[in-house]
């Protein structure tokens, strides 16, 4: 049995993509691959039990009938933390082994997330560089497009790391930069010791969610369109600035949710006539009768929120930094783009599967 942990330069960097992507790509060669994310940060419960979101998420994507229980044996979350602070003894590292060989049993290949970054964790002494050494886990780190600082974080993990890094991902990477990343950064990455398996251009489909799930993030109510919450929204613009300028601004992006005070009916309007899924009313304010004709007349829902702008697009920021994948066509699409831009052959052939 070979594991493989994705790590990360930094949060939302697109590795519950890739744990996705390398675990379907796996089954497509006909290995048996698992799902194990030791430490996990989005706290939930339900009945009683503790349990992370996103871990739980993909389980259920992938089929996996394993103990959600043991899919994220750590979570952190408050009680953890009060347990840290309280001198209280926490053995997280046990919970994440004894876990870790229950998930790897029966399996030919176990991949892991990670969490944003390498250092996350430490308090409880269950960081990232921390689980890879104990686990004795070869890794392959995801590589958000930064420029060149890019480098400086890679060879920060491979520094932290060392011989447990075998290599990296390029992610969101602007399609004017593939050529870039995979001949001169890649050299540079091989002639350091780290394999390059490949550049995943953006793709703004793959970070899409649907104007339902943006009601449920934000709390929200319809106003109107409600049968169009299956829609897939690839991105958000705020429509703060001046009535005049608005119509402009929003015809620059589509496929976007755009968020605006509710009593700003002159920017509503304008966002209505523009490539526009659904548009977040901010203050609860009631709309007025021409802008709830104009978004019936568009089929744009129209979705009221008791939160200001700023509270309104953080949320929608955490929102589309996770994946999110309900729907069949999304699925095929992650699959393709791995085997598209990854070198997944090469990366099974040098974790010695």
């Amino acid at each position: 049995m070979k594991s493989l942990y994705v790590a990360s330069t930094q949060g939302s960097g697109g590795k519950t993509t890739t744990a996705v992507g390398l675990c379907l790509a796996l089954r497509a060669r006909g290995l048996t691959a698992g799902y194990f994310k030791p430490v996990g940060t989005l706290a939930s419960r339900a009945e009683g039990v503790l349990f992370d979101e996103d871990a739980a998420f993909v389980a259920d994507l992938l089929e996996l009938d394993d103990d959600p229980a043991d899919v994220c044996p750590v979570v952190l979350d408050e009680d953890a933390l009060h347990d840290v602070l309280s001198g209280s003894e926490v053995d997280a590292m046990r919970r994440v082994e004894a876990a870790y060989g229950r998930i790897a049993a029966g399996k030919d290949i176990v991949v892991c997330e990670g969490l944003g970054e390498i250092w996350q964790g430490r308090f409880l002494r269950t960081s990232g560089a921390e689980v890879v050494r104990h686990l004795d886990l070869a890794t392959v780190l995801v590589a958000k497009f930064a420029g060149a600082r890019l480098l400086d974080d890679i060879m920060y993990v491979k520094d932290a790391l060392k011989q447990y890094l075998l290599g990296v991902i390029f992610n969101m990477v602007p399609e004017s930069r593939v050529g870039l990343v995979e001949t001169q950064y890649a050299r540079f990455l091989e002639r350091s010791g780290v394999a390059s398996y490949g550049a995943i251009a953006q793709d703004n489909r793959l970070s899409a969610v649907s104007v339902a799930e943006i009601v449920e993030a934000l709390g929200g109510t319809y106003v109107c369109c409600e049968q169009y919450g299956d829609r897939l929204v690839e991105t958000y613009m705020i429509g703060a600035m001046s009535p005049e300028h608005a119509l402009r601004y929003f015809q620059l992006t589509p496929n976007k949710v755009v968020i605006v005070g509710g009593d700003r009916a002159e920017v509503i309007l304008a966002a209505l006539d523009t490539p526009t899924v659904a548009v977040v009313l901010t203050g609860t304010y009631v709309p007025s009768a021409s802008v709830l004709e104009r978004a019936e007349e568009n089929g744009v829902p129209l979705i009221s929120v008791d939160a200001d702008t700023v509270t309104a697009a953080d949320g929608l920021r955490r929102l589309f930094g996770r994946l999110r994948v309900k729907e069949p066509a999304k699925v095929e699409l992650i699959a393709g783009v791995f085997e598209e831009r990854v070198d997944v052959d090469r990366l099974v052939a040098d974790l010695g599967a």
